[in-house]
């Protein structure tokens, strides 16, 4: 079972992510985004491949290329009629954010609020509610089989006395054997209910995603995305160790006239 959520575009993307789990693998330039199959060097594809991926999906995701790659490959996207939604790369290494993220974790948490145990099951009632708290704030969900614990993903879910949902994040590796990324760990689905924003939750999910990276999955670097003009979001990461990366770039290829896939 694999748990797909969201709406029929979202299910339909995570569905041919999944049967294309081993096709993404091996080949050079893709990677697993979970909500779709995404690309981390456009070189290596070529255009001709990216526009059928295009026309097959609806968009095109492409993190962790370079400047220059950006430079050329956006301006194709745009002359066949899209718009580019970006974001900015952070990275962090074990000396900083690890050890950061390792004070962070090892305090105590906040009064009133507890974490989670790990997900049942990839269509279990548990998975499907992370997915429902997801959607509710604005970030396309992962189908419950990416969730769900695993050798090199971890979900951090932290609940208040009552057992609702008050934060969310997940943490595993997009990037193929064939990337110069495949050691690097994303962290992201981050995501506070509105009523414990303020507070430091986002902050210490995320530093409780970075050890995990580091000390449980065995990860050699960690990185976020964060949209340029998310300041909340980029005082988080930073604050937790992760550096702006001005050599590389992130961004969703779609419709000008398409609602942007994720937050």
């Amino acid at each position: 079972m694999t748990g797909y959520f969201g709406t029929e575009h979202q299910q339909a993307l995570q569905r041919r992510t999944h049967e294309n789990r081993h096709v993404i693998a091996a080949t050079p330039g893709l990677y697993n985004a979970g909500r779709f199959v995404g690309v981390d060097d456009p070189d290596q594809l070529g255009w001709d491949t990216m526009r059928a991926m295009l026309e097959r999906d609806g968009l095109v995701g492409l993190r962790m290329i370079s400047p220059q790659q950006a430079a050329r490959h956006f301006a194709l996207f745009e002359t066949a009629g899209c718009r580019i939604d970006t974001w900015d790369i952070f990275v962090g290494k074990p000396g900083d954010a690890g050890s950061m993220a390792q004070a962070i974790s090892a305090a105590s948490l906040p009064a009133g609020i507890a974490i989670q145990r790990p997900l049942m099951g990839a269509e279990s009632a548990d998975t499907r509610s992370v997915q429902k708290f997801l959607a509710a704030n604005w970030l396309a969900p992962f189908p419950g089989a990416m969730l769900v614990d695993q050798p090199r993903a971890r979900t951090i879910v932290l609940e208040d006395e009552n057992g609702a949902i008050t934060a969310t994040g997940h943490t595993y590796f997009p990037h193929n054997a064939h990337s110069p990324f495949s050691a690097h760990a994303w962290i992201g689905l981050i995501a506070v209910a509105p009523a414990w924003r303020g507070r430091g939750l986002g902050r210490l999910v995320v530093a409780l995603l970075v050890h995990a990276a580091f000390a449980g999955l065995g990860a050699r670097r960690v990185y976020a995305m964060v949209a340029p003009t998310n300041e909340a979001s980029r005082r988080m990461v930073e604050g937790c160790g992760l550096h702006f990366a001005p050599d590389l770039r992130g961004g969703v290829a779609m419709p000008v006239d398409a609602a942007r896939f994720t937050r």
